[in-house]
């Protein structure tokens, strides 16, 4: 068990974002039923699921964490989707090199999508733009800079995300040959529910499990996560832009 098995379990996306706000969102781009659909980061594979059942989409998701891939298979099984939705336990650069070009790409919430070399949506954007068939979608999804943030916030962030001003992933979409279709930014609702589920789910589950050897280490994620996000709180907002590719 760890601090985010534990979370993704309880929260119904893993991200400020909810299915319905996701369904609405992708709807009118119009996805090709039967087509290929690659979701990198499939967390608790909501999304996954939903490209399958919702949009009649042939999936491959990829996840890396293994704690978190058996809670994605679990609701994979569930939802009776195995058969539109394959989940492998490996890094998506791995994957990519066997894949056909994909109708969509879905990348929300990642951690080095692409590569490590490749966080920024400039880097990201285009590598992403490379694996979409012609008239592919591409759903990314991220933190982005409201403001400024101060230089301790900024090189904390650095360690994990590519965080940028929510223009940047405009241009990096037009230098990767993309046309951006809509964006939505997450509300403060959506965003204080992201953060008090993700922590009382770990907050249950310590206290359910005083003597599990794990416990001393989710309530340590627990509160560095917690106090992490209500810092960068005020810098920061959670946006999701959809592109396509010209046909």
């Amino acid at each position: 068990m760890n601090f985010h098995r534990l979370a993704y379990e309880a929260l119904e996306v893993c991200n400020a974002l909810t299915l319905d706000t996701f369904r609405a969102f992708l709807a009118p781009a119009t996805p090709k039923p039967g087509g290929r659909a690659l979701e990198i980061g499939a967390g608790n594979a909501a999304l996954a699921i939903c490209l399958a059942r919702d949009f009649g989409m042939q999936v491959e998701a990829v996840e890396v964490d293994m704690a978190v891939a058996a809670l994605a298979q679990s609701r994979i099984d569930a939802a009776g989707v195995e058969d539109r939705v394959a989940l492998s336990r490996m890094r998506s650069l791995t994957l990519l090199e066997d894949l056909p070009p994909q109708d969509l790409i879905l990348c929300v919430g990642a951690t080095d999508p692409v590569g490590e070399e490749h966080r920024h949506p400039t880097d990201a954007f285009r590598a992403l733009a490379g694996h979409l068939a012609p008239g592919g979608l591409l759903v990314w999804g991220d933190l982005y800079w409201t403001e400024t943030p101060p230089e301790p916030l900024a090189r904390v962030m650095a360690l994990t995300n590519a965080c940028t001003p929510l223009e940047e992933w405009a241009r990096a979409a037009q230098d990767a040959g993309l046309e951006v279709l809509d964006v939505h930014v997450a509300d403060d609702a959506t965003w204080q529910t992201y953060i008090e589920t993700m922590d009382r789910a770990a907050r249950d589950w310590t206290a359910a499990h005083p003597d599990r050897i794990e416990r001393p280490h989710i309530e340590a994620t627990a509160d560095r996560v917690r106090s992490f996000l209500s810092f960068a709180r005020p810098y920061t907002g959670f946006a999701l832009q959809l592109m396509r590719k010209s046909a």
